[in-house]
């Protein structure tokens, strides 16, 4: 058995961990691919799961109508969502809201007037 001083120890420890790097960062490679590998990515959605940006209406206008909702409803805290939306017409949306106690649809037009809040 050979005795090796401090800094021999030292310099050979280091050379272990230079070597022990690059393999461990090897598998770790080998491993991301074999769970990439494994996830399906061809199953499609199912039917009408796709929003598309035609179909609904504009973030601002149903942050527009929650907003104008909780003030007429007197929702207390304000607190009011948009859950869905759908075209209402040529230029117009119906926004289904939601709140703490209820629901409400609002209808709103492509310029961001109101011409309807109802609670249901």
């Amino acid at each position: 058995m050979t005795h090796l001083d401090t800094a021999s120890r030292r310099e050979l420890d280091l050379s272990r961990i230079r070597n022990f790097k690059p393999a461990a960062a090897g598998a770790a490679a080998l491993l991301s691919l074999s769970v990439v590998g494994g996830c399906n990515t061809t199953a499609s959605p199912t039917s009408g799961a796709v929003r598309t940006s035609a179909q609904t209406a504009p973030t601002d206008l149903q942050l527009l109508c929650a907003s104008t909702a909780a003030d007429q409803l007197k929702i207390p805290g304000g607190n009011v969502l948009p859950v869905s939306s759908m075209p209402a017409g040529d230029s117009a949306y119906q926004v289904n809201l939601t709140f703490d106690g209820g629901q409400a649809v609002c209808t709103i037009d492509s310029d961001g007037v109101i011409s309807s809040i109802t609670q249901v």
